[in-house]
């Protein structure tokens, strides 16, 4: 849980304004879950979040098309967020996170410098457009979600598994059509020889 606080509150880092907001809750505990990824704590004076025990007051479930919306500028329909506990804390930590944006060029910019950094973001976006690359790995990371741990997408060995005894499924069924068919003509040349 440690990474997931560390990375929450880097995010938060970014964003002086939502963590002043999220400093009005302090005390309070509060739970964002994201499959996979869940975050829990604790909201300290200075607006971070800080491990804890205990339940949380409030928490925050997002739907994977709460963050496609974000992704794409548009706002989350209702159906991808769920609210728990207590409702009031659950909107405002809901709202202060929708306003948080990861700016890479900042990180990749300790790393690589400012202006390599401002090549490489150029570059993405150039490529790929940045919301689209990061889309397609958050896409990525939850398929592989679905399909391992909350089994609602076949991966491709089951699929191929599937398609595979299908086919021979219907090669069974196309001979035994035959066979019938065999029998039938030798039924009826039975028939026509007593008559």
């Amino acid at each position: 849980m440690a990474i997931q606080i560390a990375a929450f509150n880097h995010l938060l880092n970014q964003h002086p304004a939502r963590r002043a907001e999220l400093a009005i809750h302090v005390g309070r505990r509060v739970a964002i879950a994201l499959p996979p990824l869940h975050v829990a704590g604790v909201i300290t004076e200075e607006g971070w979040l800080a491990d804890c025990d205990g339940e949380p007051e409030a928490r925050l479930k997002l739907r994977h098309g709460a963050v496609l919306s974000h992704l794409t500028g548009q706002a989350p329909q209702l159906s991808d967020i769920a609210l728990e506990g207590d409702a009031e804390l659950a909107t405002a930590v809901g709202r202060i996170i929708g306003q948080l944006h990861w700016h890479a060029s900042e990180d990749l910019s300790r790393v690589f410098g400012d202006v390599a950094a401002q090549r490489m973001e150029s570059l993405a976006r150039g490529l790929f457009g940045f919301k689209g690359q990061l889309a397609f790995r958050l896409a990525d990371g939850w398929i592989e979600h679905l399909r391992e741990e909350a089994p609602l997408l076949a991966s491709r060995h089951l699929v191929q598994r599937f398609v595979t005894e299908v086919d021979h499924l219907r090669d069974d069924a196309g001979r035994l059509d035959k066979r019938l068919e065999r029998l039938e003509a030798a039924l009826n040349n039975k028939q026509n020889l007593q008559t």
